[in-house]
């Protein structure tokens, strides 16, 4: 327990430099940035560089970003047999993040098949305690987590609750998916939708680290 706490102020320490340094490196490169302009300004050049001591250089380049604004002005221009060599068509779909959030829980197995309602039933509360409850459990596990412990739970067992919480919102956000797209719950075309589904699309669970410090001002 020493070390990882030793790790963590370390990881916060280097978290805190590099932002001061790309605060730095920002403010430098800034002034970089204006002598090179007055360099470039009226010149063919398209590069030049800055010396410092020993072997330490910049190099500031000029780069032309050249993107389409219609690609019927150009047919209108260029024939189409000439126009194919020199544009290609790429069509990239994008999944937006609500559907990740519904296929997301699906594709990884994290969601079980029951309602939140039926989960707090089992919590045994108290009918104003579960009132409050259905109203501000939404799956959300670090708010369920504070939310349970308001109303008497240790943080084992709100954590314990908060889990089939999360798994039971999960599954009514693809139930609700569902039967948007048409499917109606526990018929033979749900299931085999929802076994479709899964072989749609990838999930790569990874571990993200967040550093949360006090910051100077």
């Amino acid at each position: 327990m020493d070390n990882i706490k030793k790790v963590v102020n370390e990881l916060a320490k280097w978290d805190a430099l590099m932002a001061d340094g790309r605060k730095e490196m920002n403010k430098h490169k800034l002034s970089i940035q204006n002598e090179a302009a007055s360099a470039l300004e009226n010149s063919k050049v398209k590069q030049v560089k800055f010396y410092g001591d020993d072997s330490n250089c910049a190099i500031v380049t000029t780069a032309e970003k050249v993107e389409l604004v219609s690609i019927e002005y150009l047919r209108g221009v260029i024939p189409e047999n000439i126009l194919k060599d020199f544009a290609k068509e790429e069509i990239q779909y994008k999944l937006t993040a609500p559907f990740k959030n519904v296929v997301g829980p699906l594709v990884s197995g994290n969601y079980t098949e029951r309602k939140v309602l039926d989960i707090i039933e089992e919590m045994n509360l108290s009918e104003g305690k579960a009132k409050v409850a259905k109203k501000k459990l939404k799956g959300n596990f670090e708010k369920d987590v504070e939310f349970l412990k308001t109303i008497g739970h240790s943080q084992e067992e709100a954590e314990h609750w908060a889990y089939f919480i999360t798994e039971a919102a999960a599954w009514e956000r693809i139930v609700n998916f569902m039967e948007v797209s048409g499917y109606e719950e526990g018929t033979p075309g749900f299931q085999d939708a929802i076994k479709k589904l899964k072989h749609a699309v990838i999930v790569d669970e990874t571990l993200k680290i967040g550093v949360e410090y006090e910051k100077d001002e």
